[in-house]
């Protein structure tokens, strides 16, 4: 009798691939049933130094925030960077400098006065970006800026901040278009007030409020004495941002070296300044006209440009006339939380809706596959 080979061979892998695909599936379908029993991560919106304190305390177990709230919980030993904004998004576009669209209209020079206002954005970026370098001359004098501004009382905290933030001046459109695009998909934009704004799709909205030509001009004056560039005629500015925010180190660099007065610029808080985020310096500034300029994340102005807009007055809108750093927000977690999935069920403080934290946070949890709750 003779054996066929060839056909045992073929029984012997056709049972061997059914087994593989047996034990693919169960595992498939195991690891489909162990993230659905993940409970939601319960995000809970506070105030910075209310993260860092619940953190403390073990009443949270993780917060995303800006710079420099992550550095000084970490520095105080309360909890650990889990993520880095960057890691979510490498190079992400974060804060920006907007203007109100109503005073600009009404102001006569308010092309001028934007010029010189990204031009102090681009000389600040230029200025702490070398004194980054603790070999620099200006490294101590950055410290102290990043201290006061911060809110900080160490030096270790203050350095930490400033070098987990790029500092940069021009916006990049295509990203600022992505930005739209999450946001459209997570479904935070009002579908009516989308309708009511007459944006074609992410990219026609994105091109309506950012512009380089602003940028443009600065890089051309950028060696240029600002005596020589300043306004024939001094004007008072309504300043509007965040409180403690490293992520807008430059406008406070700016001012305090005086480079806004040499260009005629005289800068005033506006009221309510500095704000909690920039979902309230959207609502409570730009909307009811208390801001004429301000810096903010890029998420609220998207957002909030849309969704608390009174289309009939059109008094939400904002333009973003330069870029003011990438990266520097990061998801921090108590000593004992290993990957996102050990926040399933626990509370995560955020700044609040609309924030460019928010979106960043969702977009982690998107990518494992993740749930939030509120």
């Amino acid at each position: 009798m003779m054996i066929d080979y060839t056909k045992i061979m073929k029984t012997s892998f056709n049972i061997l691939l059914v087994i593989i695909l047996a034990v693919f599936v169960a595992g498939c379908l195991e690891s489909k049933k162990t993230q659905e029993s993940i409970e939601p991560i319960n995000l809970v919106k506070m105030d910075g130094q209310g993260a860092v304190q619940r953190l403390g305390t073990g009443e949270i177990a993780g917060f995303i925030y800006w710079e420099p709230y992550p550095s000084t919980a970490i520095t105080k030993g309360y909890g650990k960077p889990l993520l880095y904004s960057g890691d979510i998004w490498k190079e992400h576009p974060c804060c920006v400098i907007a203007y109100n669209y109503n005073w600009r209209k009404n102001t006569r020079n308010a092309d001028d006065i934007l010029k010189r206002v990204a031009l102090m954005q681009l000389r600040s970026v230029e200025y702490i970006n070398k004194a980054k370098n603790s070999g620099s001359p200006d490294h101590e004098e950055l410290i102290n800026f990043s201290m006061e501004f911060g809110g900080l009382s160490d030096r270790q905290t203050a350095n930490m901040s400033i070098n987990d933030v790029e500092f940069v001046y021009r916006n990049d459109i295509p990203k600022e278009t992505t930005f739209i695009e999450r946001i459209q998909d997570f479904g935070i934009f009002d579908p009516g007030k989308w309708n009511q704004s007459g944006y074609k799709n992410a990219s026609d909205y994105a091109n309506s409020l950012v512009t380089n030509q602003y940028v443009e001009w600065a890089l051309a004056n950028k060696d240029a004495n600002l005596k020589d560039v300043a306004l024939k005629e001094p004007v008072t500015i309504r300043y509007g941002y965040l409180v403690n925010d490293i992520h807008e180190l430059p406008f406070y660099v700016a001012w305090r070296k005086g480079w806004y007065s040499d260009v005629g610029i005289n800068i005033t808080l506006a009221e309510g300044a500095p704000f909690q985020n920039g979902a309230f310096e959207m609502q409570k500034g730009f909307k009811s006209g208390t801001v004429d300029i301000g810096s903010l994340g890029i998420p609220p102005v998207i957002i909030h440009r849309i969704n608390s807009n009174d289309f009939s007055k059109d008094d939400a809108r904002v333009g973003v006339i330069a870029g003011m750093n990438d990266e520097g927000s990061v998801i921090v977690v108590a000593n004992n939380i290993s990957s996102l999935k050990d926040l399933g069920g626990k509370a995560v403080g955020y700044p609040g809706p609309g924030t460019i934290q928010h979106v960043l946070f969702l977009m982690a949890a998107d990518k494992e596959g993740l749930k939030v709750s509120y």
